[in-house]
């Protein structure tokens, strides 16, 4: 028997059960909605102006249905398997984004990564993408943009954008490369007389705890009395790097809980005393584009009173996905559980969610930024120096700015940069070092 005979079978086999068991409201139901899928691909098949194979008009149902439940929840076919498994290994071809779909399902970037093409040739957080190589990109998955946008190392792409920070729509070329992905892209001592340390993470792979862990050491060889972690713009990642993170300074208790209908769903990452650093006082950097992991971070560090948060509410990206498997090496990508922080806070935001709303990580110090300060810390990060402890730091070496781009009159007269929400937290932990010393 063919396939395709196969699966007809099934579905008219599935008719049949349904018309067959006890008339109830929502068999019926059931039975007329199924009636109604075979009609539409029967209508297709038959009428449409081109001819449409089964495997086309199966694949467009299995996403249409997935792609009604959120943005995270994927249909995905075998070569989108492998692209997963791509971005989890922290090293692949492209452009070097985070991307999601905002409210209206137009693709919307969390952040550029850093020292990638994207964030040289100008893209920034909250662009959102409405063309790639002039090509819509309406109701486009992120796993079918991600399918466009990566591609051949040295290869083009044009993507047009719009935000709030643009005037008006732009045309942003963008040439591939490999992207290497490091989690930890500064550690320093901002303050060498309080010695205070800062530690920048700009994303959660497998190894970020193990390269935190050769920064932190650097830093408290070096004297290290309080500790600043940046999580500006760390758009997420693996959930056990950001339990293995949070540990690092918790010794006990609930680090992150997950919650969802299914009892397989409903887990409890706990944190222990094994690999805990020292207690010093702590401050951690959110901003609105701070998402997933870096939430669960930030929020096990509040509930638990381990450290204070400053800077903006964070994302509010705390749903978990799933990966189950399908016949023929497919995998259904859903979403199954919302993440809780200590306190049982649910950390996510909603399609519908407004800002009143009970959402993300609202930080203890709150300094709001505007999208120039956003810029300016982006160009920021792009032209200083990414200082790493030379003790201790394994591979790490200290690598000299890139050139700066040459400037006008206006700014050569323009004033430095202020990083507000950074001086804000090196200004509280040094209350703290007093407070403790006193």
């Amino acid at each position: 028997m063919r396939g395709k005979d196969y699966i007809w079978l099934l579905l008219l086999g599935v008719l049949v059960v349904l018309q067959a068991t006890p008339a109830t409201a929502r068999r019926d139901a059931e039975y007329d909605r199924f009636k109604q899928l075979v009609t539409i691909i029967e209508q297709v098949k038959r009428n449409y102006a081109s001819e449409v194979s089964e495997d086309t008009l199966f694949l467009g149902a299995y996403k249409g249905v997935v792609a009604e439940l959120d943005p995270y929840s994927q249909y995905m076919t075998p070569d989108d398997v492998q692209q997963l498994m791509v971005d989890t290994e922290g090293e692949f071809g492209g452009l070097g984004i985070e991307i999601t779909l905002d409210e209206n399902r137009i693709l919307k970037v969390i952040t550029p990564l850093e020292d990638t093409p994207a964030m040289k040739a100008g893209v920034l957080p909250g662009d959102r993408i409405i063309e790639i190589d002039g090509k819509s990109t309406y109701r486009m998955t992120i796993l079918d943009a991600v399918k466009v946008l990566r591609g051949k190392p040295g290869t083009s792409v044009v993507i047009t954008v719009v935000s709030e920070s643009r005037k008006a729509r732009q045309r942003i070329t963008v040439t591939r490369d490999i992207i290497k992905v490091k989690s930890v892209r500064a550690a320093k001592m901002v303050d060498e007389k309080a010695k205070v340390g800062y530690v920048r993470m700009s994303n959660f792979q497998k190894d970020t705890a193990e390269e935190l862990d050769r920064a932190v050491k650097g830093l408290l060889d070096d004297g290290m009395r309080a500790l600043v972690l940046d999580l500006r713009r760390n758009p997420g990642g693996l959930l056990d790097s950001a339990v293995k993170v949070s540990d690092r300074f918790l010794d006990e208790g609930t680090i992150v809980s997950t919650k969802g209908r299914a009892d397989a769903s409903k887990r409890v990452f706990s944190a222990t005393k094994a690999a805990t650093y020292p207690h010093f006082p702590l401050a951690v950097l959110v901003s609105n584009y701070s998402a997933s992991a870096s939430e669960i971070v930030a929020g096990a560090v509040q509930d638990t009173g381990r450290g204070i948060l400053v800077g903006d509410r964070t994302f509010g990206k705390g749903s978990v996905q799933s990966i189950l498997p399908l016949d023929g090496g497919a995998r259904l990508r859903l979403t199954t559980a919302k993440y809780y922080t200590p306190s049982g806070r649910c950390i996510h935001r909603g399609v519908d969610a407004k800002p009143e709303d009970p959402w993300g990580i609202q930080p203890d110090i709150v300094v709001e930024t505007d999208v120039e300060d956003q810029i300016g810390l982006l160009k920021h990060w792009q032209q200083e120096r990414i200082v790493v402890n030379n003790k201790n730091n394994g591979e790490h070496k200290d690598t000299p700015p890139s050139a700066p781009a040459k400037k006008g009159a206006e700014d050569e007269e323009a004033k430095p940069f202020v990083d507000r929400p950074l001086e804000r937290a090196v200004d509280a932990l040094k209350a703290i070092l007093v407070y403790r010393k006193g």
